[in-house]
C-alpha cells in the first residue's frame, strides 16, 4: 500500500484511503445525501427563488455546505435569481469565485503597489555598474 494514498478526512478527521475525495466514505455519502436533499429541493418552482439562508433553512444543510456546492459547480446558480452566497471579504451576495468585483480589484491593485514598491526597492538598492566604474576613473585621475 502506497503512504501517498493514505489521507486524513477534511471534514472529520478520520484517516482513509484516498481514491477520488477528500473526504472518507461516510463523510462523502452524507454530503451527497445532503446535495440530493437540496436539489430535490430546488426542483421544486416555487422553490426557485429561493435564497441560501431559506434553503439551509427548509432543508437542515449548513450554509456553508451549500455555498460549497455553488462554488464546486455542483449547483448552476444562474438557474436560480436569489442563490448565492457572501463575498469572502465584504460580505456582497456573489455566484461564484469567493470575492466580489469590487474586492478582487481593490485586492489586485493593492498586491500591484505593493510588488511595484518591493521592486522600486530592489533597484534602488543595486549597485549601479556605470557609477562604479566612473568612480574608479576618478580615482585613478
Amino acid at each position: 500500500m502506497q503512504s501517498d494514498r493514505l489521507a486524513n478526512c477534511t471534514i472529520c478527521g478520520k484517516l482513509f484511503l484516498k481514491d477520488h475525495t477528500d473526504y472518507c466514505l461516510d463523510c462523502y455519502k452524507e454530503m451527497e445525501q445532503e446535495f440530493k436533499i437540496i436539489t430535490d429541493f430546488l426542483k421544486v418552482e416555487e422553490n426557485r427563488f429561493a435564497s441560501i439562508e431559506e434553503i439551509s433553512a427548509f432543508t437542515g444543510v449548513a450554509e456553508k455546505r451549500i455555498a460549497d456546492f455553488i462554488r464546486d459547480g455542483r449547483i448552476y446558480v444562474e438557474d436560480y435569481p436569489n442563490l448565492g452566497y457572501g463575498c469572502a471579504h465584504c460580505g456582497t451576495l456573489i455566484k461564484r469565485q469567493m470575492l466580489c468585483n469590487s474586492c478582487f480589484e481593490e485586492f489586485t491593485a493593492e498586491v500591484n503597489k505593493t510588488l511595484k514598491a518591493e521592486k522600486f526597492l530592489e533597484e534602488a538598492n543595486k549597485p549601479k555598474e556605470h557609477a562604479q566604474t566612473a568612480r574608479y576613473w576618478k580615482l585613478r585621475n
